[in-house]
């Protein structure tokens, strides 16, 4: 126990330093004045104060598991691993994973040095890799957690694959960031045995194995995870630490992360209430994860400091929470598909949603199907629709669309329509050849205005759909 535990730590410290010593490209220093966006408007109560019964809830608790159930019933990306079947015909994984391996092979792709990836690459690295032909008739499941935040990829490699060249903070194989203590059903592994093709909660595909610890049965994860009996990270981050001085920080998990209290230390912490202050309780005590030598799962004590912005299951689901959820990633670094530790249009989103319970998806395609439709629009097109709407809409839990962008809807002041999103460039000029743009590269408040000296339309011009999640 005492080398796995070792090494686990270990493999912590050269993660945080290898991510610290990258090469990221800059930030913009924040926060980002925009359009006609002012200081005041950069703090969520500014816009909380602006809505009728802001606090009052949207759902309860057992409205907002009922609600979960009908956006799995809706969108087929969102999946219950737990009532996964056990076993499942090989032929659906074998047609999928052929589909994902087809798809990207036959798209133009550069590597970072802005070189053409030729097909022998896909037939001769990657195929093998993927041994599609060892997927069994019948597939056996297995479960795991994962142990960190890992990437969710299309294919079993680190590759870059890029859809421009120079374009390297868009990786086209990264699907998404899926956080410390997700569940996942296991259908393959790549022939070196480093990758796992994983069905979770609202993404399917590779991750990579050494960030999954597998359990014996999935109702086993079940348990660590039940209602009432975790933390929620309401923060942008937190910090975990191996000791209960709070010294030693052993990860920092992200906004949405569920960590499974210790139920031993909960009792005891139940039975000194009006007793001993917070500061006599000591901090929260909460299980971790890390893989064993064999790949099963071990488990350690993290201790969380009672200051941190984490809450003992979900807040209420209210647009004041909403909007102060928002309001805590302002600033916070634009990250294609989790790429640089940060979240793009559709992660900011689902991470803002997720701390106060909701399952959305991922993909801000399927968010938009999400809750009651307000409206479709054609870009450029239906202005005084698009006004009358926005209107009557409810801030903080009405979300717009665009092609390729998802925002959360704020309010109007002086007849300007204001947003909150997570966005990594504004287009300013009015050629399409030049494309020029002004880096912005994380989370902002603007006016809908933006982007409206440009070829490409303001963001009003180029709302598609818009929808409260309710």
């Amino acid at each position: 126990m005492k080398k796995n535990l070792f090494l686990f730590l270990v493999f912590l410290s050269i993660f945080s330093t290898a991510w610290a010593e990258e090469d990221l490209p800059p930030l913009p220093k924040g926060p980002l004045l925009l359009t006609s966006a002012t200081p005041a408007m950069q703090e969520p109560e500014y816009w909380i104060k602006r809505i009728p019964n802001a606090e009052k809830p949207i759902k309860t608790f057992e409205q907002l598991k009922h609600f979960n159930d009908e956006i799995r019933a809706l969108i087929n990306e969102c999946v219950d691993v737990f009532k996964l079947d056990r076993v499942r015909p090989g032929k659906q994984i074998t047609d999928t994973l052929k589909l994902e391996f087809d798809t990207i092979r036959n798209r133009k792709l550069f590597g970072v040095d802005d070189k053409y990836i030729k097909k022998d690459f896909f037939d001769e690295e990657i195929k093998p890799l993927v041994q599609i032909d060892k997927v069994p008739e019948r597939i056996k499941m297995k479960w795991g957690v994962t142990t960190r935040a890992t990437s969710v990829r299309a294919l079993p490699v680190d590759v870059k694959m890029l859809e421009e060249k120079g374009d390297v903070e868009f990786d086209q194989l990264q699907f998404t960031l899926i956080k410390l203590w997700t569940p996942v059903g296991i259908f393959h592994k790549s022939s070196d045995g480093k990758w796992l093709y994983v069905q979770a909660p609202y993404v399917r595909g590779w991750v990579r194995a050494k960030d999954i610890a597998l359990f014996p049965e999935r109702e086993d994860i079940k348990k660590y995870l039940r209602a009432g009996h975790f933390l929620v990270v309401t923060g942008e981050s937190i910090r975990v630490y191996r000791d209960m001085a709070l010294q030693e920080m052993i990860y920092r998990p992200t906004m949405g992360t569920l960590i499974p209290l210790v139920a031993s230390a909960q009792k005891a912490e139940q039975k000194s209430e009006g007793i001993s202050s917070v500061k006599s309780a000591g901090p929260y005590t909460v299980w971790m994860p890390f893989r064993k030598d064999d790949g099963s799962v071990g488990l350690m004590k993290g201790y969380v400091s009672r200051k941190s912005d984490v809450t003992k299951g979900y807040p209420v689901y209210s647009q004041a929470n909403l909007i102060r959820q928002a309001f805590k990633l302002l600033g916070a670094r634009y990250g294609w598909g989790g790429q640089y530790n940060g979240r793009d249009c559709s992660g900011f989103v689902h991470d803002v949603f997720l701390s106060l319970g909701v399952d959305l998806p991922r993909d801000s395609k399927q968010q938009a199907l999400v809750g009651t439709q307000l409206g479709f629009f054609q870009p450029f097109q239906d202005d005084a629709e698009k006004k009358a709407v926005l209107k009557a809409a409810r801030p903080g839990i009405t979300l717009l669309k665009m092609p390729h962008h998802q925002m959360m809807y704020l309010g109007t002041v002086n007849d300007q329509f204001y947003v909150i999103h997570s966005t990594w460039a504004e287009r300013t000029g009015p050629d399409k050849q030049l494309d020029e743009k002004r880096r912005i590269n994380q989370v902002v408040v603007s006016d809908l205005e933006l982007n409206g000296r440009s070829y490409v339309g303001s963001l009003f011009d180029r709302i598609i759909s818009m929808n409260e999640v309710d």
